[in-house]
């Protein structure tokens, strides 16, 4: 189990797909935990298409060949015609993976996993720490002014 934060960002999604996808995330962590961050709760981007979740994840549920097997229901295809591109980023002190889902050279999905590097599941301070500072990058897509 990973107590973490990840995003998604809504590339090419109809409105439809994007909810049902969302509906579906929302569902991960745990039923019922004593300590509440441990809950799945989530902040969608002022846009609406982007959101970040927080929970006490199970790895295997968050998955590149989970999101595949997600994608795959929503669009009623074999998950194996999906492809991925995997990219780093940092937004504080760990590499962050950046993974982009694609179906016949149209990209739909951009998962970034906080403090995650493909190896190593950050603590949850790190990845709160590294979802911080992306959110600062975008703070006017996430932040109503004042």
């Amino acid at each position: 189990m990973w107590h973490g934060y990840f995003a998604i960002e809504d590339l090419n999604l109809t409105d439809a797909q994007r909810d049902t996808l969302v509906d579906v995330l929302k569902a991960l962590g745990p039923g019922a935990d004593p300590q509440p961050a441990r809950l799945n709760h989530w902040r969608t981007r002022l846009d609406g298409q982007a959101a970040i979740f927080e929970a006490l994840f199970d790895e295997d549920k968050i998955t590149v060949d989970a999101f595949k097997t997600r994608l795959a229901a929503i669009f009623q295809v074999d998950p194996a015609t999906i492809d991925h591109a995997i990219n780093t980023q940092v937004f504080h002190t760990l590499s962050t993976a950046v993974v982009t889902f694609s179906r016949t050279d149209t990209d739909y999905l951009r998962v970034a996993f906080f403090g995650y590097d493909g190896s190593a599941w950050p603590s949850w301070p790190e990845s709160g720490a590294e979802c911080r500072a992306y959110l600062a990058v975008g703070a006017a897509e996430w932040e109503e002014s004042s």
